[in-house]
């Protein structure tokens, strides 16, 4: 029986894997809280066993054969957080619990990092070979983590496995695409069919299935752009939430050029290029070391998706 330890366990992202990996015999799973009674009223009894702190000694005494570490700040939505708080949760909480790993008897170790550690955008799909230049907080702490889970020689019988998704979506999301689907919900048009711009997104069903692929397979360490195949328009994606609520898409194309000095007017700027810009990431590595295709297409995996938004 594989034993996984999973930080950040009552997450959007942890508590999808706890679904996904409960409906099966073979694992056993232990779930990492700093609000342990939270988590039990998540999960509820017997499906997780729950900690509120790690070291060597309890990978060892829980035989954990494999950590997942996906706590982190990821999206701040409220402004909450302070730049000193990425590096500190992102950084410096995956390098102790990094240091910890290589000296248990736990055999691989996977980091959810982020595709924003590598870049911010792209109008070309980017493999794992692109040079880093992260924009943000965010993406800079990531990256920080990164470098340091490569900079430390690992035993020949352990694997570090660096994942860069990119926008992860699915029941419980929390992201943009709750915004795009509220806006939507509203019956307003859509105002920026003149950007054709191109996206990648990552189902929770897929990345499930990667993760699983990664314990039941002997894949080398290394960095993995993480995507579904394929990309979709902001414009396309609006048109499938329309439709999805039984709604015609309304989509004004109205003047990129006058679009862009409104909202760079209106100090809005960023705003606008989560909404229209490239963000198009290569999933080939990860697709030749699984070896077998992605349960949900790109549309497929957004529509069940929207549908779990409205109640479906």
């Amino acid at each position: 029986m594989e034993r996984i330890l999973i930080t950040g366990v009552t997450g959007f992202i942890g508590a999808n894997l706890v679904s996904h990996f409960n409906d099966m015999s073979s694992y056993f799973l232990v779930g990492h809280s700093r609000d342990v009674s939270r988590a039990q009223t998540i999960f509820g009894a017997g499906s997780v066993q729950l900690i509120d702190t790690y070291s060597t000694k309890i990978f060892n005494e829980l035989k954990i054969d494999t950590v997942i570490h996906l706590a982190g700040i990821a999206h701040d939505l409220s402004n909450q957080y302070k730049p000193n708080d990425y590096y500190r949760v992102n950084f410096e909480n995956t390098k102790i619990i990094f240091d910890e790993f290589i000296k248990s008897s736990a055999r691989k170790f996977i980091f959810l990092s982020s595709i924003k550690a590598a870049i911010d955008s792209s109008s070309v799909p980017i493999d794992e070979s692109v040079v880093p230049h992260p924009v943000t907080d965010y993406g800079k702490s990531k990256l920080q983590a990164e470098e340091y889970i490569q900079s430390i020689k690992i035993d020949s019988s352990k694997k570090a496995y660096i994942f860069r998704p990119c926008m992860i979506h699915g029941k419980g999301n929390k992201g943009n695409l709750n915004l795009l689907y509220r806006y939507a919900k509203t019956g307003l048009p859509y105002p920026f069919g003149s950007f054709a711009n191109q996206r990648s997104f990552l189902s929770m069903d897929n990345l499930n299935h990667i993760v699983q692929s990664f314990l039941e397979k002997d894949i080398p360490s290394g960095i993995f752009n993480l995507s579904d195949d394929g990309y979709i328009s902001t414009s396309e994606l609006y048109q499938l939430i329309s439709i999805e609520l039984g709604q015609k898409p309304k989509i004004w194309n109205l003047s990129a050029w006058l679009v862009r000095i409104l909202f760079k007017m209106a100090g809005k700027k960023a705003t606008l290029n989560k909404l229209t810009e490239d963000m198009m990431v290569s999933n080939e590595k990860i697709l030749r070391y699984i070896n077998l295709p992605l349960p949900l297409e790109i549309r497929e995996g957004l529509r069940k998706t929207i549908r779990s938004f409205n109640g479906a």
